[in-house]
């Protein structure tokens, strides 16, 4: 990680710091997207994007053919002692379909490919392939129960943090009313809580 020295100096230009800024509060973009909200020229970005890597100010994780950035200094997204399941989870959480998928099993916490599938409104195999990466990746985890399987999140309760922490970064109306619906929940369970409490002897 950069010294403060270094990270100030870093973001003096004002275009760097609207990279950072944009990593920051959505980590997990590639560079497509971060060119897309920052509207600078790919020859451009690149070079800031590797001034920042190099300085150790963002980090990156390869994914296929993508390259995902993350702020080193930024909320913690689950990459804490090596412990990559969050940054995987974020990764999936950038795609359409995976996040969809997600979204659902964070509802309906277990179902097979056909009910996910019909939900979310791809072919099962299309949705088959997209279960095997999750699986592959440690995000979803894979029960068989007779000629069935089920699928569930491995930890919905780091998918579910990363949806309400990061919402705004998603552009996505099936977060902002699974968010919506998460907090008023929580809401609940709190003014019930605190009322238990009260009547406690």
């Amino acid at each position: 990680m950069a010294d403060d020295a270094t990270f100030a100096k870093a973001l003096q230009l004002d275009v760097r710091k609207k990279i950072y800024t944009i990593i920051e509060s959505s980590p997990g973009l590639h560079f497509r997207e971060i060119q897309r909200r920052s509207e600078l020229a790919v020859g451009s970005l690149q070079y800031h994007l590797d001034y920042l890597g190099k300085h150790h100010i963002v980090r990156t994780q390869k994914e296929g053919k993508f390259v995902r950035y993350y702020s080193v200094r930024g909320p913690s997204v689950g990459n804490d002692a090596g412990n990559h399941l969050g940054q995987q989870t974020m990764a999936f959480l950038r795609h359409d379909s995976t996040r969809k998928i997600i979204l659902f099993l964070l509802t309906e916490n277990r179902a097979n490919n056909e009910t996910i599938a019909a939900h979310i409104g791809l072919s099962p195999s299309t949705t088959s392939w997209h279960l095997d990466k999750l699986v592959e990746a440690g995000v979803v985890a894979r029960q068989r129960e007779g000629r069935k399987t089920f699928f569930s999140l491995v930890n919905a309760a780091s998918a579910k943090n990363l949806l309400v922490s990061f919402k705004q970064s998603f552009f996505d109306q099936a977060v902002d009313n699974f968010v919506e619906l998460a907090e008023v929940l929580s809401g609940e369970d709190e003014e019930k809580s605190s009322v238990e409490t009260q009547t406690l002897p």
